[in-house]
């Protein structure tokens, strides 16, 4: 589903949306979209919030999981790629979504490519 919006409705989307803790508009859209319909706030199945100092540690993880992944790709171009590569990329990925309360994987999150 796509959204046409004019430059006034966007600005006022992004700045109603950053008074919140969500991150991107889309979620945001979702989760007014469905506390109008249900009547409560939150989405079901929404992603807990997370404090601060998880959300830094989540965003460090994330960038970490990454860098990795860039660096596995070029191994496997030259074919240096190091037994086990898989499973350290997948702990790096649950150790982020451990930050968040998750126990689930989230597809692309802790998963080699």
């Amino acid at each position: 589903m796509s959204v046409r919006l004019n430059e006034e409705e966007l600005e006022r989307w992004q700045k109603a949306r950053g008074g919140t803790e969500r991150k991107e508009l889309g979620a945001w859209v979702r989760a007014v979209v469905e506390e109008a319909l249900q009547g409560h706030p939150g989405v079901p199945g929404d992603v807990p919030k997370m404090p601060e100092v998880n959300e830094a540690a989540y965003l460090q993880l994330v960038q970490a999981t990454s860098d990795l992944r860039e660096l596995v790709t070029a191994l496997r171009e030259r074919g240096e790629l190091p037994p086990h590569i898989d499973e350290v990329i997948s702990r790096l990925g649950e150790a982020a979504l451990s930050t968040r309360g998750l126990s689930t994987p989230v597809p692309g999150v802790g998963t080699a490519r």
